[in-house]
């Protein structure tokens, strides 16, 4: 046995793991290491025996004892007379026992490939470790220090979290703030995952796969760290009393708050900016004296327009357009500037912040856009206003639709305006005319035109009917072929009279 206390405990306390992982450690790189001395490690045997404190690893071969005619495998077999030698009469064929084995005598290579195994263990073991740790972290607030600075203008920040570094890209640094090298400051953690696995070929041939370690990313610039930095500094947005509805923030120029509360005695934005405002200020402080404002939410958009345009002070706000939500702020003129903001930051905040196409006008430039929008409307009344006599057109009579009086107009029937447009598109006006192109040409004729195999059938039902209903008020008198009410009891011409079944 190997007195491995010394070992263990050093492992335990330099890497974090704790003994069973250790123990598993030790037991695979032996086995490791026998394999690659004996081809197998099905049969070896590998324990940690504990006496007065101290921890030893116990290794043998186990082996079947057979008959001297039948030892073919010296790994995994053992000669009667051997083990006999070994262990006294008492054995016989067919047992198993194990022979003992000291790692020391274990071939360079083999120990070296069972460090390579133990490495890679502990390497995955404290992937897993920093991964479970960092993944904590995410989404909240951390604080690391900066390490270096990379060839990209990105920066790896020390979270103390073994050997690894988390990055903060360029796309997360604020314009507004400068870093420099061991500066500790804060920051959000946009995302933890784990690195790309890779394959490499080893020096056997073999492919092997490679974690990368984990990818922490950090941010700054994002309007989440704004948020983390809220529910840090105001005790009601931690405890839920005042919710963030929505934040709108282009970094290093201004950021927009839209608070609201269910309890009417709390005041949302004032226990968000604080007494005399300090609780906001140490925010600002933090962002680099960024601009932050603080507005109450509303559900009428009106209303949570006006308030999202501060610092402008809005007389009114128009509704335009509300499925297109294109609303309109009247301001006065000395506020339009404030309104829109350097480069329009504050009105396309305002419009990330309420999700509304917001316009800034003052009056003078509202009342042209009413002008027009009058002009729109009037045109839209012609135009509604010619569709609408077009609608209430009197149907043509059977004079100008050119039929008898004779015929029956088509549209008596009680079809679709759809159809009835298909039937006088091709001058079809009576049922008469349908009927007679019917009988010569069929469907097939109809189907040429256009008709659908429905249309022609409804329109055939419909006929049918009609001529059943007429065929059922006078028939012909089968003596003299003058035509005579259904009901009559004889010819009023030739005087036959009739039985009816």
């Amino acid at each position: 046995m190997l007195d491995l206390t010394l070992e263990i405990n050093e492992m335990i306390s330099e890497r974090h793991m704790d003994e069973e992982n250790v123990e598993r450690l030790i037991e695979d790189m032996l086995k490791s290491a026998y394999k690659r001395k004996f081809g197998t490690d099905e049969n070896v045997i590998v324990r940690f025996p504990k006496e007065d404190g101290k921890k030893f690893v116990d290794m043998s071969a186990s082996k079947e004892v057979v008959n001297e005619e039948n030892w073919f495998n010296a790994i995994t077999q053992i000669p009667l007379d051997e083990a006999i030698n070994l262990v006294g009469d008492e054995v016989e064929c067919g047992d198993s026992i194990e022979i003992s084995i000291d790692p020391r005598t274990f071939e360079y290579s083999a120990v070296q490939s069972a460090k390579q195994r133990s490495q890679s263990v502990v390497r995955e073991h404290n992937t897993n470790e920093v991964y479970d740790k960092a993944k904590k972290m995410e989404h909240k607030l951390v604080i690391g220090e900066i390490k270096r600075k990379t060839k990209n203008n990105d920066y790896m920040v020390n979270l103390n979290l073994e050997d690894t570094d988390a990055l903060f890209p360029v796309r997360g640094q604020s314009s507004r703030e400068s870093y420099e090298i061991l500066d500790k400051i804060k920051f959000y953690v946009e995302k933890v995952d784990k690195g790309d696995e890779i394959e490499r070929r080893g020096p056997d041939g073999k492919l092997q796969k490679k974690t990368r370690g984990v990818k922490i990313l950090l941010s700054r610039a994002s309007k989440e760290f704004v948020k983390a930095l809220l529910e840090h500094e105001v005790p009601e947005i931690a405890n839920g009393d005042v919710e963030i509805v929505s934040i709108a923030r282009q970094a290093g120029m201004r950021t927009k708050v839209a608070v609201d509360t269910s309890k009417k005695e709390l005041d949302p934005v004032g226990s968000t900016v604080g007494k005399a405002g300090a609780r906001i200020q140490t925010i600002i402080s933090e962002c680099a004296n960024e601009k932050i404002d603080i507005v109450r939410y509303s559900d009428d958009p009106l209303e949570f327009v006006a308030n999202a345009l501060i610092p402008a002070q809005v007389k009114r706000v128009v509704m335009v357009n509300p499925a297109t939500k294109h609303v309109v702020a009247i301001v006065d003129e000395s506020q339009q500037g404030f309104a829109i903001g350097l480069n329009g930051v504050n009105v396309k905040l305002a419009k990330m912040l309420c999700d509304w196409n917001i316009e800034v006008k003052t009056e003078a430039q509202f009342d042209e856009m009413e002008e027009i929008q009058e002009i729109h409307t009037n045109l839209d009344k012609i135009f509604s206003s010619d569709e609408k006599v077009a609608e209430e057109e009197i149907p043509l009579s059977k004079e100008e639709l050119n039929i008898s009086d004779d015929e029956t107009p088509i549209s008596d029937l009680g079809l679709s305006e759809e159809l009835l447009d298909k039937l006088h598109f091709r001058d079809i006006y009576s049922v008469e005319e349908f009927f007679e192109l019917y009988d010569e040409s069929g469907a097939e004729y109809f189907k040429s035109l256009g008709f659908s195999d429905d249309e022609i059938l409804d329109i055939t039902s419909r006929v049918d009917f009609e001529e059943e209903e007429a065929e059922d008020d006078e028939f012909e008198c089968p003596n003299c072929g003058a035509i005579v009410k259904t009901g009559s009891l004889s010819c009023p011409n030739c005087g036959i009279e009739y039985d009816y079944e």
